[in-house]
């Protein structure tokens, strides 16, 4: 993707220095897609247009700093590596904000991404970043089938003051306060609200070979009441079953979670096991039991 022309510079900052407890392990230096993870994120947001990204990572004396630091570096991305680790993500925003004051021409913007975004595409970054320049006192944030992710686009005059916010809230609280400006945009694509915390994650989003596939499901009865539509779009291993597409209902689809377990699955149109494998093109529904005797 060519960056677009506007002259506008629209920043991004990727917090990238916690500890990925969860994970076991560094997961931004995990291959995803034959690049560490936190290079594919910081490749994202050039290819959509922001400029520069701040990448705070790490100290230098953690084992991951200077990997990270490197691998962040080679990218594209200029790193900030601060003495001691950054206790929350606020203060990791607030040292990339920091960083971005001391520059000669500040943005008018910047472009709020979490470093753990392993479907992040570039496209999807140049579609906020221009709903921002249409509206450009406005917070951006991107939307899947109703639901917000990332990354968000926040007025450069706003993100000036998240270190005025109270010391115990997060960068959260920032948008709450300012509800009335925010803009939400429907992307239609589940990437924004997909993230990566624990082993279980990698392995249903690289799946077999790496691969990930986007599966449209239709919604009967309670199912499309609860969802509040008729259809909807989960990311599955590229050789899923139904039991994988249970699971995927039950986390990226929230207000289906309480059923998913129970609800029956036809695979072109017949109902089929958890077993069952999801052969490419079969059409999917979710069809909940017919309650009474």
């Amino acid at each position: 993707m060519t960056p677009t022309t506007d002259t506008t510079t629209i920043a991004a900052i990727v917090p990238a220095a916690g500890s990925s407890r969860r994970m076991g392990s560094p997961k931004l230096l995990l291959e995803f897609e034959g690049r560490p993870l936190i290079a594919r994120v910081v490749s994202a947001l050039l290819a959509g247009g922001a400029r520069p990204v701040i990448v705070v990572t790490p100290p230098p004396d953690a084992p991951e700093g200077p990997p990270l630091a490197e691998a962040s570096s080679r990218a594209g991305a200029v790193v900030v590596a601060p003495e001691s680790r950054p206790a929350e993500m606020r203060d990791s925003i607030e040292l990339a904000v920091a960083e971005l004051e001391r520059s000669a021409e500040p943005p008018q913007a910047v472009v709020l991404a979490p470093a753990d975004s392993p479907m992040l595409d570039g496209s999807i970054v140049a579609r906020v970043l221009a709903c921002w320049r249409e509206r450009p006192e406005a917070i951006v944030i991107p939307t899947a089938g109703g639901r917000r992710g990332h990354p968000i686009v926040v007025p450069w005059r706003l993100a000036r003051t998240i270190a005025d916010l109270p010391s115990d809230v997060g960068v959260n609280a920032l948008v709450a306060n300012h509800a009335a400006d925010v803009v939400e945009i429907e992307v239609g694509d589940e990437s924004v609200v997909t993230d990566l915390d624990t082993p279980d994650d990698l392995r249903r989003l690289q799946g077999q070979g790496g691969e990930v596939q986007e599966r449209s499901v239709r919604l009967f009865a309670i199912a499309r009441e609860r969802a509040g539509r008729g259809e909807v779009s989960v990311r599955l291993p590229a050789r899923a079953t139904v039991a994988d597409l249970r699971a995927a209902l039950a986390e990226q689809v929230p207000e289906l979670a309480s059923i998913a377990p129970q609800v029956m699955i036809a695979v072109d149109s017949e109902y089929a096991d958890d077993d069952h494998e999801l052969k490419p093109g079969a059409s999917l529904a979710v069809i909940p039991p017919v309650s009474g005797g």
